[in-house]
């Protein structure tokens, strides 16, 4: 009996697996230069943001001045939205079936649920980001347990505002907010993207005097991606 549990546990935790990294497909959260290029941090760039303030890494490509810590902090916000989507309009248990339906993934029969693969995707997070950050050329490592560290440092303001979001009880926002995004006491949906882009902004090098800006164009560039995102995901059948 025991061996029997221990094989449905690993076959659980491989499906969980398949469908976290189909998640992060479909958010995509993907290590290919096309993908990197709608990053939050392109999309800023993109926006006007002036690459400037971060410290050059000398061969004229800005991502060469970009650390790990960026990639992994916003694979983490990418993680944290796929918990959003999933409570909001079920956006995990729309990818359970699409990973079982189109790459034959038993997943109902391995009964994953869809906390199961959040698990899999924080798990999965730190080889994402590495991977990114290795095709754009950004520098520095991170160790499992450094992730695990600021993992856990965040994890619980996230929720909160996540599952905050989800008990507005209205319509998922797909109109452009207004800037500057507030802080606090103006909802859960405007606090959550103000959280994220802190922390983005947090694992840049950025010069005091940027910052503020810097803050800013990052909120609506996350506000412009998780709109973009969300209305497609909607869509999923």
């Amino acid at each position: 009996m025991q061996t029997g549990a221990g094989e449905g546990d690993v076959e659980r935790q491989e499906a969980a697996v398949q469908v976290a990294q189909q998640a992060f497909n479909c958010l995509g959260y993907t290590a290919t230069e096309e993908h990197l290029g709608h990053s939050v941090l392109a999309t800023a760039w993109k926006m006007g943001l002036p690459t400037t303030p971060l410290r050059d890494g000398g061969d004229g490509n800005p991502w060469a001045a970009v650390s790990i810590h960026y990639h992994y902090q916003e694979a983490l916000m990418f993680r944290f939205w796929a918990m959003q989507a999933e409570l909001l309009f079920g956006y995990l248990s729309k990818i359970m079936r699409m990973t079982e339906e189109e790459l034959a993934v038993p997943v109902r029969a391995s009964e994953a649920t869809p906390l199961e693969v959040l698990r899999a995707m924080t798990n999965w997070a730190l080889v994402r980001a590495m991977q990114r950050a290795k095709v754009v050329g950004s520098p520095g490592e991170m160790a499992p347990d450094e992730a695990v560290k600021i993992y856990n440092t965040k994890v619980l303001r996230y929720e909160a505002l996540v599952t905050a979001s989800a008990q507005e009880f209205r319509s998922v926002p797909v109109k452009g907010f207004q800037l500057p995004l507030a802080r606090d006491g103006d909802g859960p949906w405007k606090e959550l993207l103000c959280y994220g882009a802190d922390n983005l902004c947090d694992a840049l090098a950025i010069e005091d005097h940027a910052r503020p800006i810097t803050t800013m164009v990052m909120q609506l560039a996350s506000n412009q991606i998780q709109t973009s995102l969300y209305r497609s995901l909607i869509a999923l059948p």
